[in-house]
């Protein structure tokens, strides 16, 4: 086998059994969130009745690695250690979770055994099977590349997970999918392995066929989103029911730029954190999550029990929340999107536990104007009640539409529109917004971000030349109490935006006029 080929000759078998006491060490990682601790597994063998104890505050999955273990060594004809096995997780005051401990609890066995692991310094990871497999585990990704930036050389994972670790590039990975290639590479003389089984097919989803010329008679609605799309800002869309809202946002992410190297590294590290399937390559295009509306904050930002998991807004990171019938979240969940909007992270703090997870979204909400849908639509009449109407206008008002920077109102296309259909094609939307992202990263090269919707009020001050007209404009809007001083620099941050789209070195009054409208839908 190659990876049996490759380990050092200068660890020769041990054929004695060790006596108790020998210490059998280990390395594997702990995850937290995006983050991995190393761990050091130390297993010893002590006179006494035989007995297995997992000690270093192991969680349930950890401590049921003790049945995987002992049906994997009956699996290669491996005897048990017949004595008090004793294991330890260092350091021990850190809460252990997943199974992907389970190789490295063997490596440490075999070595109290008496036996050396070829590859001593190495990160061992990965899950075992009763049939003594080694199966696929999350979180492989960032676990490899914490171990590869604290100076770890080999590591040691599922085959499943393979692809999965070489993206990291800078460490040697050997890839395992029997318990014994493990015992071969302790020494241990096993000659009957199972076959390698077959690599399964496991190809990302091609995306739906869908462009915007498959929106009629929308086209405010689409030259607003064009806008959203280029700079990266929050849209709210308010119009009738089945008029294309959701059309519209699902078209968003076709016409987005490919993520940046950097970007997708952090995607496929969310996706492995998240364990729906193993990483095979690196996405290319940005994510879209749209969780339904009665989604909790804990499956909105993250939490759960143990160690908090990944939420809507962390799947969504570089890419696109879509929230449907936004008035219909809970308050709560609504409010708990204010920080990520604003700082691009979500920290989750619990008794035990402190997360940080990435959440650079770009929010896209869509809303009936009224809880029946017609409210200021000719063609039905609002069934809502005075006290209804305040209380939907209530849900669409607040701090967290107040980070929104453009709010659209949608209106039903005529029959014209309809015979006409869609004038406006994602391919001309794609090449504009491409341009316009081109004229932000050179603007912003110096900064550490590259879109308009992210560049500081500091900045806005020193670079945003605003006309006299305009600032007229401004001071009325802020002392009606119609706009705050924060939407003060997302109004500009829209011009800058469109000034980009426009070809312009900086926001004129016409440009500024029109973030003013795209900030300031009509009530209906």
């Amino acid at each position: 086998m190659s990876v049996l080929q490759s380990a050092p000759e200068s660890h020769a078998p041990r054929a004695m059994p060790a006596p108790a006491g020998t210490v059998g060490r280990a390395r594997t990682m702990s995850l937290c969130g995006l983050a991995a601790a190393p761990i050091l597994v130390e297993a010893v063998q002590l006179n006494g009745l035989p007995n297995f104890t997992i000690v270093g505050l192991p969680d349930a999955a950890v401590n049921e690695a003790r049945e995987r273990l002992r049906a994997g060594f009956q699996a290669l004809n491996v005897p048990w250690p017949n004595r008090r096995l004793t294991v330890n997780l260092s350091p021990a005051d850190v809460t252990k979770s997943g199974t992907g401990f389970d190789l490295s609890l063997a490596v440490a066995i075999f070595e109290s055994m008496g036996y050396r692991f070829a590859y001593p310094q190495a990160v061992v990871i990965g899950e075992l099977g009763l049939d003594g497999s080694v199966r696929a585990v999350r979180g492989v990704l960032p676990a490899v590349l914490a171990a590869s930036e604290q100076g770890y050389e080999v590591a040691v994972v599922p085959k499943a997970n393979e692809r999965e670790a070489r993206m990291v590039g800078n460490i040697q990975v050997i890839p395992i999918y029997h318990l014994g290639q493990i015992a071969q590479l302790c020494g241990i003389p096993i000659v009957d392995i199972p076959d390698e089984p077959p690599e399964e097919e496991n190809v990302r989803s091609d995306e739906e066929s869908t462009d915007f010329a498959d929106v009629c008679g929308q086209e405010e609605a689409i030259a607003g989103v064009e806008v959203a799309a280029a700079g990266g800002h929050h849209v709210l869309m308010i119009g009738p029911p089945g008029i294309g809202k959701s059309m519209l946002a699902q078209r968003i992410p076709a016409v987005l730029p490919d993520l940046t190297p950097q970007d997708a590294l952090h995607v496929a590290a969310i996706e492995s954190v998240i364990g729906a399937r193993p990483v095979t390559d690196l996405p290319i295009r940005p994510p879209l999550c749209a969780p339904h509306h009665t989604a909790t904050i804990a499956a909105m930002v993250g939490g759960g029990t143990g160690i908090p998991r990944p939420g809507a807004i962390t799947r969504a990171h570089a890419g696109i929340l879509f929230l449907d019938e936004y008035p219909e979240f809970a308050t709560a969940v609504i409010q708990a999107l204010r920080q990520p909007m604003e700082n691009g992270y979500i920290d989750i703090a619990r008794s035990r536990f402190h997360v940080r997870y990435p959440a650079r979204f770009q929010l896209i909400a869509a809303a009936n104007p009224c809880r029946c849908g017609h409210r200021g639509d000719g063609t039905n009449q609002c069934h809502c009640t005075s006290r209804d109407n305040r209380l939907y206008e209530l849900a669409l008002s607040g701090p967290v539409p107040d980070r929104i920077d453009i709010q659209l109102s949608l209106r039903r296309p005529s029959r014209a529109d309809l015979r006409r259909g869609g004038t406006i094609t994602s391919d001309s939307i794609r090449q504009s917004i491409a341009l316009a992202r081109e004229r932000q990263e050179w603007r912003l090269k110096e900064l550490p971000i590259a879109r308009n919707a992210y560049v500081s009020g500091n900045w806005l001050r020193n670079h945003t030349r605003i006309p006299t007209a305009m600032n007229d404009r401004i001071d009325h809007a802020i002392q009606c109490g119609y706009m705050s001083f924060r939407g003060v620099y997302r109004l500009l941050r829209v011009a800058w935006t469109i000034a980009d789209l426009a070809g312009h070195d900086s926001p004129s009054a016409d440009d500024i006029s029109y973030a003013f409208a795209l900030r300031s839908r009509s009530r209906r």
